[in-house]
Parts: structure tokens; C-alpha cells; sequence
């Protein structure tokens, strides 16, 4: 298993606004002298703004594709309103983010899922999982391609899940304070236990997994409550909270596995999907093809193969990214 990694301060969700906000304007090729030099005194008002401006220099192209927007009058004329609020230095740009200017790199948009992972807390890219050990004790995994905020305050322990999917071991905190994963659909609340939590691409609302203990969950707004026992899985969603079947081992990919049990081979492809960069598909005439096994995720090629060896289907490559599973042709 990786190593823990050193826990680090979280950067605010206000803070990481007015850095995507600054280096928009940057990027825009409209920045005035005077901009800069604010820019500058922002950097340097904070830690925390320099932090979270070293992470938005390391992002890729995303940001400076939508950077021209920055162009258009009004936003212009917005961010010349934005001034620095008596005590408050981090609503340096609350008129820009307020009129919503920077929609197009917004967090709710697939493509921002670089913008995300590369200004939050935690994050793993594609194919890569990690697990952290927080500040009490309490064990966390991020699947590949996730992206976690944490944010342990006097009263609270949070943990927001903007995408992804984590998996939790509660520690202990002396302090007594309640333990809370958040994401766009609820808020879950742990009772002493190990759980799995996933949402984003692919998912419909957001997934609760109980391994042991008990999870209590709430929907966003608070019109619908929960609990979930060991042993159960939930969807949460707009619509509600419907309690299923557990999976088969649905945190098997801590240890490095994914498990199927008689499981279509449509799903295990999708989940192996989630595990390499392009396309992986299944060829609809074999998508109901039935698969049991242990599958190392460390090794998707392998898994690949193992499967063109067990089942009548051949592995078909338009490109390294671009890959079906077709029903094999007898020679």
C-alpha cells in the first residue's frame, strides 16, 4: 500500500475562487499594469492566496482556453468594481464570481474536473489511488480520478467529495467533534464505522457503500434522512434516498481489486474504465456475458487479457486509447 502523505492545510473555497478568477484575467491578454500589482499585493496578503496561486500556475491549458471571456465589457467592468472589503481580503473578487463570469471553467462542468483536482486538498489522477491519514486518526482512500476538500474546524470534521470516490476508516477525535462527508446530493455522518462514498462522472447521485457501522445520510435540504446499516448501499439523489443490494465487495479496490461475481461483463468494463485514460468499451453482443473473478487494477492490460483468454471475445484497438471488447471470430 502507498505511503500516508503529510497532512496539509485545506485552501478555502473562497480563496480558491479569487485564484481562478486572477488567473483567468492573467491569461486573458487584457490584464492592466495596475491588475498586476494587485494581483501582486493579493499574493503576498496571505499564505494561503501564494498557495493556492502556485497550484493554478501548474494547471494545464483548461483555464487559458476560457480566459478570453475576461474580455467581454462587462466583465471587465465587474472585476473594476471588485476592491478589497475592511477585514476581509478574500472578497477581493466577489463581484466577478458573483455574476458568474467564470461559468465556463465552473466546478460543475466535466471538463473543470482538472481545474478541481489540481486546486483541492487531495486528489489522484486517473488510474491512481492514495490513502492519507488525517489529522485524528481517521483512515482515507481516494479512488482513481477523485478530489477531496477537508476542512477540521473547532466544531466540525468535514470532508467534501467534489468527485470521485473515497473510502473511510473513523479515527477517533478527542475533541468529540462529528465527523461529515459532504457532496452536491447530501451529507453522510459515520456511527463509528468504515464506509465508501462515490459521485461524479459515471454515477448517478451520489453512492453509499457500508462496510461496517452505520452511516447516517441527509439530503441536501434536509427533505430526506436515512440510515444506512453495515452491509447496505444507497443512491442519493434528488429524488431521494433508495436503499439496494450491496455490491460485491464494493471497497475491494483499497487493497487493489476489482471483484466480480457473475457480474456483466458490460459493468466490469465500465469499472475498469475508470482505471486507464481514452475509451473502453464492450461490444453490445457481448455486453451480457457473465464474469467472475479477482482482477488486479494495477495491471489493466493484464485484466485484458485474462478476459480475451476466458471468455469468446478478442481485443479490439482502434487506438492505445480507444479499445472494444468484441466477440471473437473462430479461425
Amino acid at each position: 500500500m502507498p505511503a500516508a502523505t503529510p497532512q496539509v492545510e485545506p485552501i478555502s473555497a473562497a480563496v480558491r475562487q479569487q485564484a481562478i478568477a486572477w488567473f483567468s484575467l492573467t491569461q486573458s491578454g487584457d490584464i492592466t499594469a495596475e491588475e498586476v500589482r494587485e494581483l501582486a499585493r493579493w499574493r503576498q496578503a496571505d499564505s494561503e492566496h501564494e498557495r493556492a496561486w502556485q497550484r493554478m500556475v501548474g494547471l494545464p491549458a483548461l483555464v487559458r482556453n476560457n480566459a478570453g471571456m475576461l474580455r467581454d465589457p462587462v466583465a471587465r467592468s465587474a472585476l473594476q468594481q471588485a476592491r478589497y472589503v475592511s477585514g476581509d481580503r478574500r472578497q477581493v473578487l466577489k463581484l466577478l464570481l458573483g455574476a458568474s463570469l467564470l461559468g465556463a471553467i465552473g466546478w460543475q462542468a466535466r471538463e473543470s474536473q482538472w481545474l478541481q483536482g489540481g486546486l483541492a486538498d487531495l486528489s489522484t489522477a486517473t488510474g491512481e489511488r492514495r490513502r492519507q491519514v488525517l489529522a485524528d486518526g481517521t483512515e482515507l482512500w481516494l479512488n482513481t480520478a477523485t478530489a477531496v476538500d477537508i476542512d477540521f474546524n473547532a466544531s466540525t470534521r468535514r470532508i467534501l467529495l467534489r468527485y470521485g470516490e473515497i473510502n473511510l476508516r473513523t479515527g477517533h477525535d478527542p475533541l468529540g467533534r462529528p465527523l461529515q462527508v459532504h457532496t452536491h446530493e447530501a451529507l453522510m455522518q459515520p456511527l463509528g464505522t468504515r464506509f465508501t462514498v462515490r459521485c461524479g462522472e459515471g454515477c448517478v447521485g451520489t453512492l453509499l457503500s457500508v462496510s461496517s457501522g452505520r452511516v447516517a445520510a441527509t439530503l441536501r435540504g434536509g427533505h430526506g434522512q436515512q440510515v444506512v446499516e453495515s452491509g447496505q448501499r444507497a443512491r442519493l439523489d434528488d429524488s431521494g434516498i433508495f436503499l439496494m443490494q450491496q455490491a460485491v465487495q464494493d471497497d475491494a479496490w483499497v487493497d487493489g481489486f476489482v471483484i466480480a461475481q457473475a457480474t456483466r461483463l458490460e459493468e466490469l468494463v465500465g469499472q475498469l474504465g475508470r482505471y486507464r485514460p481514452g475509451i473502453l468499451r464492450c461490444d453490445p453482443r457481448v455486453a451480457g456475458l457473465r464474469v467472475t473473478g479477482s482482477y488486479p487494477l494495477d495491471d489493466n492490460e493484464r485484466i485484458l487479457a485474462l478476459l480475451a483468454s476466458s471468455l469468446p471475445v478478442s481485443i479490439q484497438r482502434r487506438t492505445r486509447y480507444w479499445v472494444t471488447l468484441v466477440p471473437k471470430v473462430e479461425a
